[in-house]
């Protein structure tokens, strides 16, 4: 079986030869020792959520940025990148408080728990004790995508992290900009594009 770091390892290398795309930082932490595995799953309540506590066994972080160099597709802003900001557990589980949450009574947030911080202002999150990922911008709009970590895994590694991705797997976000960017650029950036991958969850 390939492992998550495996898998992480091989798509950098595919972005370092990719001639459409010119690949600025690729950072993969060393695994996660097992007493902050063991003190995210007090913070957890005894439980991660599944597929988390296997992939930090072989990861600790991974910060990933690129850009690409295809002309027609360039606007010359933000859009025209990818972004992986994959947090060390022990953050994913700490105090979200001035982030997702500011006081005892904004309780709409508190219990969600970023771990893909791809912009600051937006992130994957998860939403303990429920074992679906969700797309976060924060202080506005939570939706569920229905995918579990490890299909987002899978889904991240194929996006290689392309500009607001997550908002594919979001049944209400399908017109949104970002989707409609996401699905123009990406065939003509990576040849294995599966556009079946980045679909709403079925009910």
């Amino acid at each position: 079986m390939t492992t998550a770091r495996t898998r992480l390892d091989a798509m950098i290398a595919d972005l370092e030869r990719n001639p459409r795309v010119e690949l600025l930082e690729a950072t993969v932490a060393p695994p996660t020792p097992p007493s902050e595995i063991e003190h995210a799953v007090r913070l957890a309540d005894g439980r991660l959520p599944a597929g988390v506590e296997a992939f930090y066994r072989e990861v600790g972080a991974v910060r990933l940025r690129w850009r690409h160099t295809v002309p027609e597709l360039r606007h010359g802003d933000l859009s025209d990148q990818g972004l992986v900001h994959l947090l060390p557990l022990g953050e994913v589980f700490g105090d979200w408080r001035g982030v997702t949450w500011h006081s005892p009574e904004d309780q709409e947030y508190r219990r969600v728990r970023p771990f893909d911080m791809f912009v600051p202002e937006a992130c994957a999150a998860l939403l303990p004790p429920l074992d679906s990922v969700h797309y976060h911008y924060f202080g506005e709009e939570l939706y569920d995508t229905g995918y579990s970590f490890d299909a987002y895994l899978d889904r991240l590694l194929a996006s290689r992290g392309y500009w607001y991705w997550p908002q594919t797997l979001c049944r209400e976000l399908q017109d949104s900009t970002e989707v409609t960017a996401f699905r123009r650029a990406m065939p003509v950036l990576f040849a294995d594009y599966d556009d079946a991958l980045f679909q709403p969850a079925p009910h």
